[in-house]
């Protein structure tokens, strides 16, 4: 079952409250961890008005964790292959041969 995303900030707030703001607050770092994406992607999230801070200056910013692991469940992809290479177009070939270096 997925929680709403008011249910979840309910959530947050409670922690908060009862003193567990680590467990549903965090840095930049700390929520690219829990999403398990690199803090550049939230960077760009941020810059593409995807995703906004809770508070804080530029570089010191807190973000609420549930919220943008929900945010990056949703931007998977559908269908990731078991197999990387899976993506590969098959053999390549050179367009235009090289001069015999003779």
């Amino acid at each position: 079952m997925t929680l709403s995303l008011d249910d979840l900030r309910w959530n947050a707030l409670e922690a908060v409250q009862e003193g567990r703001a680590h467990e549903v607050l965090g840095t930049l770092h700390e929520a690219a961890e829990a999403a398990g994406v690199k803090p550049g992607t939230l960077r760009v999230w941020m810059s593409r008005g995807k995703l906004k801070p809770l508070f804080g200056d530029p570089g010191g910013e807190v973000f609420h964790i549930p919220t943008v692991v929900e945010i990056a469940k949703a931007g998977r992809a559908r269908n990731v292959p078991k197999d990387p290479a899976a993506n590969a177009r098959g053999p390549h070939r050179r367009r235009t041969e090289l001069p015999n270096a003779a």
